[in-house]
């Protein structure tokens, strides 16, 4: 980039550094994954003001010691998140995933973006889900849920899956490699075809339980952290019992 230069961004995370100023990280699909920093943000009422979550055209500076920011057009500031713990919650572990895949893939800033504004107006538990689907299927770790990833054999229609953390993957039980202790029904893992079938706006009115809705959520969580281990802060440190 030019030391000067200017795109569609979200903030994913926010620190505080030195007396007054912030420490920025963007998601970009346009200008990548980047550290940037916010002078006098903590306490000048004249400087630029970009709370976390905050998406809009981002103007950058690049002097000696970076980037900081100059200017932000704000398209949304996601502010219902910020009053919410699960919420908050939900998109600390969106931003934990984006920052796993280093990728600024369209698509992905697609589902982040959406999935943000989601959260405003769905439950909690059927977004994340509906994330982390679509998020390990963009990834490639994810599988079609038809075949096993491991050997390739063809599931049953009424087989239970296992899974296999180096893989990241549901697998079956021939390939699983944690004794059965992550399974995955039929029910469920046909939701989860179907979700990552549909993408986010159709899957988000898909008629599920809570009680199921509950137990794909719990699911998808604990194949995240045997897969990721000590990778994923929100949820070694939230607040959701796993």
């Amino acid at each position: 980039m030019d030391r000067d230069a200017k795109g569609l961004a979200i903030v994913i995370r926010s620190s505080d550094i030195r007396d007054y100023d912030r420490l920025l990280t963007l998601f970009s699909p346009s200008m990548g994954l980047i550290d940037i920093v916010s002078y006098g943000a903590r306490k000048s009422v004249k400087s630029v003001k970009a709370p976390l979550y905050t998406e809009g055209n981002f103007s950058l500076e690049k002097g000696r010691r970076g980037w900081t920011l100059k200017d932000i057009d704000v398209i949304s500031t996601h502010e219902r998140i910020l009053e919410d713990l699960d919420l908050r919650q939900s998109a600390m572990l969106f931003s934990d995933l984006v920052l796993l895949a280093r990728t600024a893939e369209p698509e992905l800033y697609a589902l982040y973006t959406s999935s943000l504004d989601a959260l405003e107006s769905y439950p909690f538990e059927k977004v994340v889900s509906i994330f982390i689907i679509l998020f390990l299927s963009l990834e490639g770790l994810s599988g079609d849920y038809l075949t096993c990833p491991s050997c390739g054999r063809e599931f049953g229609n009424d087989e239970v899956l296992g899974f296999r953390p180096d893989m990241s993957v549901a697998v079956c039980h021939d390939c699983d490699t944690l004794s059965m202790s992550l399974i995955l029904p039929p029910n469920a893992r046909l939701y989860l075809r179907r979700v990552q079938e549909a993408g986010l706006d159709k899957a988000l009115d898909f008629a599920i339980s809570p009680e199921q809705e509950h137990r794909i959520f719990r699911y998808l969580l604990r194949c995240l952290l045997v897969s990721f281990p000590h990778r994923l802060k929100s949820l070694e440190f939230g607040i959701w019992r796993i």
